[in-house]
């Protein structure tokens, strides 16, 4: 009776854990990828919008989000190695068992992405000064780099995309179903179909970003003006200045073909 005791409890110890693991990955995550993803979709409009919103994020709204964010993905991260090296659940609340399998091993990716890109950002912030300012000019100098002519940072990102939002959609269908908000067969499908194609859209939005950064291929309008391209060098002329540049009264008049009038009374 006491082992009997002794295992219902700690069924039950373990499935209030798994609920939590579930909790603790799905809104943080969430909030993560969409907060990130909406900052760096300013980039491609304009650089200064990029640099206000992030200089906005670090005054002072990253330290309401950091608690509410960073903590619940740190356990996740750390229990969610817990059970990658544990043995493999029999039971769980994935559609099958390939799908529990690859939750797992898009944990992994998801902890080296993220985890690579504090250190890329936030840590050389904190260790060696970088300017906020300077994170758009320094993500898409990163995007833009390339080795042995393969863009390594650029494949590293879109591969990290889409670990983490296979990750969110494959959590939230199982989270929907171990709190038991989809207790159907038919509620569980409807909310598979909702999650899956709202995590391609989000995934081709990231990605086509990721693109259009590394590349400099024109994938979404821009709000700052493009100036044609003028040449260098010691005998190149320096480009005319914007229209609203010029005052109204000293515009320059336009040529005339015919001479200049006399003075009248002259000689």
């Amino acid at each position: 009776m006491a082992s009997a005791s002794v295992t219902a409890e700690t069924s039950r110890r373990g499935s209030v854990l798994k609920k939590l693991h579930s909790l603790s990955g799905v809104i943080p995550l969430g909030a993560f990828l969409v907060l990130h993803i909406w900052v760096t979709a300013s980039i491609v409009g304009s650089r200064a919008v990029y640099d206000r919103q992030v200089g906005l994020l670090h005054g002072g709204v990253l330290g309401v989000l950091e608690p509410l964010v960073i903590v619940p993905l740190f356990f996740h991260a750390i229990y969610g190695v817990i059970r990658v090296l544990g043995p493999r659940d029999t039971e769980h609340a994935y559609d099958t068992d390939v799908l529990a399998t690859l939750q797992r091993a898009s944990g992994l990716v998801v902890l080296a992405f993220v985890s690579l890109h504090l250190w890329e950002f936030r840590a050389q912030t904190w260790l060696h000064g970088l300017a906020e300012s300077s994170y758009s000019t320094k993500l898409v100098e990163d995007l833009s780099s390339t080795k042995y002519g393969v863009p390594w940072i650029s494949l590293g990102y879109i591969v990290g995309l889409a670990g983490s939002v296979f990750h969110l959609v494959n959590g939230m269908c199982s989270f929907c179903t171990t709190w038991g908000y989809t207790r159907t067969q038919a509620a569980q499908k409807a909310a598979r179909v909702v999650f899956r194609v709202s995590g391609v859209l989000l995934f081709a939005l990231s990605s086509a970003l990721v693109v259009q950064l590394a590349t400099g291929s024109r994938l979404f309008p821009a709000s700052e003006p493009a100036w044609p391209a003028f040449s260098c060098g010691p005998d190149s002329q320096p480009p005319p200045p914007p229209p609203h540049a010029i005052p109204a009264g000293n515009a320059p008049r336009p040529a005339s073909s015919s001479p200049p009038p006399l003075p009248s009374g002259g000689h």
